[in-house]
């Protein structure tokens, strides 16, 4: 009885991290989609849409804002991964 216990939960841990192993590929996938100029294409698109006026010369500024973004929730998604926070000072 004990050695089958000790079977599932080895099991079980394994299996935990195979898919810590897999949601972290998807989300540094989701992240890296995040960084490309197609996404921020897909941004002015949406400021278009929204009746947000921008002009090209101010492009920079929407980089910068999705950088602010982007950066935090990979390090967030770092240190889900191993467990530990990471310094940022």
């Amino acid at each position: 009885m004990m050695t089958q216990l000790k079977k599932q939960k080895m099991d079980k841990e394994k299996v935990l991290g195979v898919v810590n192993e897999v949601i972290v590929d998807k989300l540094t996938q989701l992240i890296e989609e995040m960084s490309t100029n197609e996404f921020v294409d897909m941004i002015k698109d949406k400021l278009v849409e929204n009746g947000i006026e921008f002009d090209e010369d101010n492009e920079e500024v929407i980089f910068e804002i999705v950088g602010t973004r982007v950066l935090p929730l990979l390090l967030k998604v770092c240190e889900w991964g191993i467990g530990k926070e990471i310094p940022t000072e």
